[in-house]
């Protein structure tokens, strides 16, 4: 019988892996990556009063892993800050704003991360309080000090947010967040990507328009509240290298059932926002799906583990077993928890061109195996009961769906992919490439981090070419190859 602990916001559940609580006790005995609650932090100053001796007192912290390298933290209650001070003064004048509309009872506050624009300051505050924590989105004027419209709200208990600014390929500035926390032993929360115009933000994802309103806003974005708070009623968004991966939810999980999913998500799909070479959409197919899966089904998927990094590690890499290494990275979406592995994947070589099967092993760095969660599971059950569990259904999720997925998704790429080379002068004919009507001989697409994209050769041709892409990976042209680069390739094709 598989009994499982109720949960209660007063207990931190400890998986049944063996793995995983190694990786728990590595990171404890490691020492704190988080300021401590406000509430604990309260009663040592409470207690360092009492015993006469406090002289002074200072936290020192590991700033948040957001794009803003120093956090800014205040309180309510605080004397105003310099006016220069640009972050401190939109970090306060938005938490006041904040209190304003809902009352905190002992909040700390810190600047997750802002954008700057025409006088114009739009800011991410992550607020602690005793029972909830809030994330905070809101526009300055840099000028007056003011926030001229509503600010966006939102609170959970547990909750931790994730911020990241960047510049689309329009050149306008977004800020992407994700906002989870816990509600009964389960992850949920919201998500979004806006855009920041100045005076005025707007949602570009999952809605589009103001997702603060839910009426005609001022400004020239719609009302969008109603469709925003209606997706993340049956949506989970974790942080992805370049932008997110989509939950939605398991129609096999039941509360309280003890022999169905752990995890009321299950992945819908992925979606990118900026460039990224540990992105689904830079890396090979399936590389970062069997990735994730793995991570899923090793870990307890209710922690919300989510990929921070995945890329090639050359040193681990077998040729000659056509095997290749890449070396995972990843966060429990609360950051308290982190994971390091090699996953190797076998491949198939058709000239240049690689296809990459299924995740073949994975391993700790220092070359461990990482048991599955089926041995571990054997391993913990009684022996009376291994002999003739015939009929065993764990709580592993179905991914079947992913390899069906991973094909359709592939024919999208192989779409948009030739769109793109033909916006530029290059077509394609089956396996053969053409610039400007001419037969190419070597054509060579290569990412930013030099990383091969296609390298195709065709001895009939007469022309070599390369396509340029800008840092951010977008296509900004064609130019035929150099002679130097032309010999360089070639004895690629000779070896």
């Amino acid at each position: 019988m598989n009994n499982k602990t109720p949960r209660t916001p007063f207990s931190t559940p400890l998986s049944g892996s063996v793995r995983e609580t190694e990786i728990r006790l590595r990171n404890i005995f490691s020492g704190p990556k988080k300021r401590p609650p406000a509430l604990f932090l309260a009663l040592v100053f409470a207690m360092c009063i009492f015993c006469g001796n406090l002289v002074s007192c200072q936290v020192s912290e590991t700033p948040p892993d957001v794009s803003t390298p120093d956090a800014r933290e205040v309180t309510l209650g605080q004397s105003d800050p310099p006016r220069e001070d640009v972050e401190a003064w939109l970090l306060r004048t938005l938490l006041q704003a904040a209190d304003e509309e809902q009352p905190f009872q002992d909040p700390v506050a810190q600047l997750m991360d802002f954008i700057e624009k025409d006088g114009w300051v739009l800011g991410a505050v992550f607020v602690e309080d005793h029972l909830e924590n809030t994330l905070i989105l809101g526009i300055m004027d840099k000028e007056t000090g003011e926030v001229p419209h509503a600010i966006f709200q939102r609170s959970c208990h547990a909750g931790v947010p994730q911020v990241v600014t960047f510049r689309g390929d329009d050149g306008l500035f977004r800020l992407l967040y994700t906002f989870n926390g816990q509600e009964n032993g389960q992850l949920d929360g919201q998500a979004g990507v806006i855009r920041f115009d100045g005076e005025f933000m707007a949602w570009e994802w999952p809605v589009e328009g103001d997702a603060r309103y839910g009426h005609e806003p001022p400004g020239a974005s719609p009302a969008a509240f109603s469709e925003y708070e209606a997706y993340w009623d049956n949506h989970l968004a974790l942080l992805a290298p370049g932008g997110l991966d989509v939950y939605t939810v398991n129609p096999d999980f039941a509360w309280g059932k003890a022999d169905g999913p752990a995890s009321m998500w299950q992945l819908d799909h992925n979606e990118t926002f900026y460039y990224d070479s540990s992105s689904a959409e830079e890396l090979p197919m399936p590389i970062y799906f069997q990735s994730l899966k793995w991570l899923n089904e090793m870990m307890e998927p209710e922690a919300g583990w989510r990929i921070t990094s995945l890329i090639p590690n050359e040193e681990k890499c077998d040729a000659g077993k056509r095997i290749d290494c890449y070396t995972l990275w990843a966060h429990t979406d609360n950051d308290q928890n982190e994971l390091t592995a090699d996953l190797y994947f076998p491949y198939e070589q058709e000239g240049a061109r690689r296809s990459y099967g299924s995740l073949e092993r994975a391993a700790f760095s220092d070359g461990e195996d990482f048991p599955s969660r089926n041995e571990e599971k054997q391993d913990s059950a009684p022996i009376s009961s291994q002999a003739d569990k015939t009929d065993k259904k764990d709580d592993d999720w179905d991914w079947d769906w992913v390899d069906k997925w991973d094909e359709e998704w592939e024919k999208e790429q192989e779409a948009k992919q030739i769109a793109e080379y033909q916006s530029v002068g290059v077509t394609m004919d089956g396996k053969d490439y053409y610039y400007q009507g001419q037969l190419v001989n070597i054509f060579l697409d290569q990412r930013p981090n030099k990383s091969v994209y296609t390298l195709n050769q065709n001895p009939a041709g007469t022309v070599n070419v390369k396509i340029l892409r800008d840092a951010g990976g977008t296509i900004t042209g064609a130019a035929y190859l150099t002679a130097a680069e032309t010999a360089e390739l070639a004895e690629l094709f000779e070896d």
